[in-house]
């Protein structure tokens, strides 16, 4: 997968993300908007109700005067919040023909909604607009002097209008601005996390483009091996024949030259990494890393904040309806108790006398509502012709207290009238669970409830009723005064109150976990990018060294010598020429090496290397091998050598030579201070040879012997306890050249205790004689495999298969440059 996939994807999925964060906060605003909309108008209801019934009693009659009468057709069909403003409607127009009182007051009446609406727990600005109910037009607005905001505007709720005077027509309206865009939860915090998703997508391409800078860096710092090492062939042998021949000048000079073109080669690789590690790449270090904790922090937070949102929501909903069920509790009881108390037919004896405007408006009403008639004993009675519910209006400069607001101020003086009869009428707990645990099922909420008396003073409980006990409760609302003094409280409580948080606000904890889970995969992203360039930071570093080290050191090694030698200071000391002599001559060999290994590397990995198979005697090889490795070990190494005299294989004998080489110079680098190396071969009953190749070193791992074969991998111990070096691809090499011959390797390893490789190779290949070839030519290669790796591990992550090479699933891609590093290994 390429970059562009990655970001075209990362943005698709971010777009889907926002799609579903818009679809979930457009349901939060229809939601929030739909209850804003019913407190607006409950709220509006009550507040026009108590000020108008305030500016009746302010009329200049005695307590208790009953100054007209209101009406409601039952053909309405109105509740009792209707039917109260409904009567408030009437009462206004009554109050200005009847009484000359001038309109309620505006600011009165948008003082006593916001102090309604605080209790309900709504927020905004409020404005009162008086009007035309006829034509629409604003006749006056309050506070005065403001501008009305949009009633189309986002988060602007308008309440029903209520007639000031219905002859008139002039009517009055509530307009409430929520300040939608004010509310962290609407607009702060989504803002804020889609910012931090599109900052970590801005990382994650930055982060790609710098890995493609450093990827395109190895590879032309490859290409320029590749071509150095396989031009530098010609100028060393002419080296070498100079040294044979003692010119020691022309040897210097042509190692002048190789040296100044390994020298423009490390130069280019230097100046790209001083470039790439400049103050403009700095800052995207520090970005990345800056965005992981915001985008763990900012969702939480945004979580938390709507869980304890929901959460206020939900304890005012449930105070709510404990409250509506206070109430009716405290309607019924009054009921009951005007029966107990045998109150029916008996006058109110808050009524002291009545207004010339009431008799008058009695007597119209009767001869339009009843009709007279006479009963079976011919006495005279009123027949209803209208069924309407009649109610009187009566002066009551009783103060009212609405701290605890409208509900409980009826509640508590229904049950004052109660506690004030004879014969009281106590609270019925059951009835109450069962009312309160019906308004929690109509409100939507959990309907495990329950209920109980206490006295607060000692914290006593007096009485329980529900299906919730005080342990299970998750809870409790506000204690509802019983007594006068508050001596005796009934108080609710609720059970298993998270998971209907997180269920009430789904459509916004969908989104919410959809953006985490987005910013984690980013931090996912961005951490193996992070190790990603760390590696190919670290392979530039190692292959650098390596240039130095392979090209550079020897080269300058040889430029040394022939100075020396050229300046006649050892003519007289034959045996340092000599072994000066022998110290050049071996670097010239090490660089013809390395020269010959690039072509033949640069043609396995292409496809296109030639084996030539010839009878290779193993005994004769083997003991080749230990005297080359006796001289250049340096520690002490016994070899054992198992191997009959006449066993033989068809081979290519340099490569069957290079193939046991690393496999010995292995277990020279990764043995202790004394080494035994075995090395044996035998013919199976298949017809088949095993090379095995046997040590007493550190061993490998369990979980590593399946790895050590692919590219880049190294036993994890091995450069510290040993202290060897390398890129860790000998044994692919190995591997490679093994296959490449119809044979196979495999490894015998305990950790500690050595390890043995095993070659099995055929003894001849079918009908093949000394003279024949096999080559592995592909048809068109495409790309080089080291540019096809590299772009494999810095772009897509993705594993690739290379002809010949194993799979590269669990490839550590410490090491990049696939063509180039196996001549690197150990001389």
């Amino acid at each position: 997968m390429k970059v562009k996939h990655i970001l075209g994807l990362s943005f698709c999925t971010l777009l889907l993300i926002i799609l579903f964060q818009q679809a979930g906060m457009w349901f939060a605003y229809h939601n929030q908007m739909q209850k804003a909309e019913a407190v607006l108008s409950s709220s509006f209801k009550e507040a026009f109700v108590l000020v108008t019934d305030a500016q009746e009693n302010r009329l200049p009659y005695a307590e208790g005067t009953v100054t007209h009468m209101v009406y409601a057709p039952d053909s309405l069909h109105l509740n009792d919040e209707d039917r109260q403003f409904y009567y408030a409607e009437q009462t206004s127009t009554i109050l200005q023909d009847a009484y000359g009182q001038p309109e309620i007051s505006l600011d009165s009446l948008r003082l006593t909604l916001g102090h309604i609406l605080e209790n309900e727990r709504m927020e905004g600005s409020i404005y009162i607009r008086k009007l035309d109910a006829a034509t629409g037009q604003t006749l006056q607005v309050s506070p005065a002097g403001t501008i009305l905001p949009d009633q189309e505007g986002i988060g602007i709720v308008s309440s029903p209008r209520a007639c000031l005077h219905l002859r008139k027509g002039i009517a009055v309206e509530a307009i409430m601005d929520q300040h939608y865009f004010r509310h962290p939860s609407n607009l702060l915090f989504p803002g804020l996390t889609f910012l931090i998703a599109v900052l970590l997508i801005g990382a994650i391409a930055l982060r790609m483009h710098l890995l493609q800078h450093l990827r395109h860096d190895i590879e032309r710092q490859c290409g320029d091996f590749y071509r150095l090492a396989e031009l530098m062939a010609q100028p060393v042998r002419k080296m070498e024949a100079c040294l044979h021949n003692a010119c020691w000048t022309e040897a210097r000079l042509q190692a002048r030259q190789v040296l100044a073109d390994t020298e423009a080669t490390l130069t280019r690789a230097k100046e790209e990494n001083a470039r790439l590690r400049s103050h403009r790449f700095v800052w995207l270090h520090r970005l990345s890393w800056s965005m992981i904790p915001l985008a763990f922090v900012l969702p939480a937070l945004w979580g938390r904040y709507i869980y304890h949102e929901q959460q206020q929501s939900m304890n005012h909903e449930v105070q709510v309806c404990f409250e509506e069920a206070f109430v009716e509790e405290n309607d019924l009881r009054h009921i009951r108790s005007v029966d107990v108390n045998h109150l029916k037919g008996v006058r109110k004896s808050f009524i002291t006398g009545a207004t010339e405007y009431f008799h008058h408006q009695t007597d119209s009403m009767t001869s339009v509502l009843y009709r007279k008639t006479t009963d079976e004993n011919d006495s005279v009675i009123y027949v209803m012709t209208v069924p309407v519910s009649i109610n009187g209006i009566y002066v009551s400069r009783k103060s009212m207290d609405l701290s605890e607001g409208i509900r409980l101020y009826r509640a508590y003086g229904t049950q004052q009238l109660i506690n004030e009869r004879p014969v009281a009428v106590p609270l019925d707990m059951q009835r109450m669970d069962s009312l309160f645990r019906a308004s929690l099922l109509k409100a939507g909420l959990n309907g495990q409830s329950g209920i109980r008396m206490l006295r607060p003073a000692t914290s006593e409980v007096t009485g329980q009723a529900g299906d919730v006990s005080l342990q299970q409760a998750s809870l409790f609302t506000s204690p509802l005064r019983l007594t006068e003094d508050g001596s005796l409280c009934v108080q609710g409580m609720v059970a298993g109150s998270t998971m209907h948080i997180l269920h009430s606000a789904w459509y916004l904890f969908l989104p919410l976990g959809m953006v985490f889970i987005f910013c984690l995969l980013c931090i996912g992203l961005l951490w193996r990018a992070w190790r990603q360039q760390r590696r190919l930071e670290q392979f530039r570093k190692d292959f650098t060294y390596s240039m130095i080290h392979d090209m550079k050191s020897p080269l300058q090694t040889v430029l040394m010598g022939t100075q020396m030698l050229e300046s006649g200071r050892l003519a007289d000391k034959p045996e340092k020429i000599e072994k000066i002599s022998q110290a050049m001559n071996d670097e010239c060999a090490c660089l013809l090496t390395l020269s010959g290994r690039v072509v033949v590397l640069t043609e396995i990995e292409r496809g296109e290397l030639e084996l030539h198979p010839v009878r290779v005697a193993l005994l004769p090889l083997f003991n080749d091998l230990v005297t080359k490795f006796r001289l250049k070990a340096y520690k002490p190494v016994e070899f054992q050598v198992e191997c009959a005299e006449d066993l033989w294989v068809t081979a290519d004998s340099f490569c069957l030579h290079e193939v046991l080489s690393n496999l010995v110079d292995n277990a020279l680098k990764y043995s202790g201070k004394e080494v035994r190396i075995r090395l044996s071969a035998n013919v199976t009953a298949d017809g088949i040879l095993e090379i095995k190749v046997g040590d007493n070193g550190i061993g490998i791992p369990q979980s590593q012997q399946m790895k050590i074969f692919n590219r880049f991998e190294r036993v994890a111990s091995g450069s510290r306890a040993t202290g060897a070096s390398g890129f860790g691809l000998g044994l692919n090499f190995v591997w490679q050249v093994v296959h490449l011959q119809g044979g196979s390797i495999t490894v015998e390893s305990t950790e500690g205790s050595g390890s043995e490789f095993t070659i099995s190779l055929p003894l001849s290949i079918g009908k093949l004689q000394e003279k024949d070839i096999i080559t592995t030519r592909k048809k068109a290669p495409v790309k080089e495999p080291f540019i096809i790796f590299i772009h494999a591990i810095t772009v897509g992550f993705k594993p690739v298969r290379f002809r010949g090479c194993s799979s590269l699933r669990n490839t550590r891609p410490l090491s990049i440059a696939g063509s180039v590093l196996p001549v690197l290994l150990a001389r």
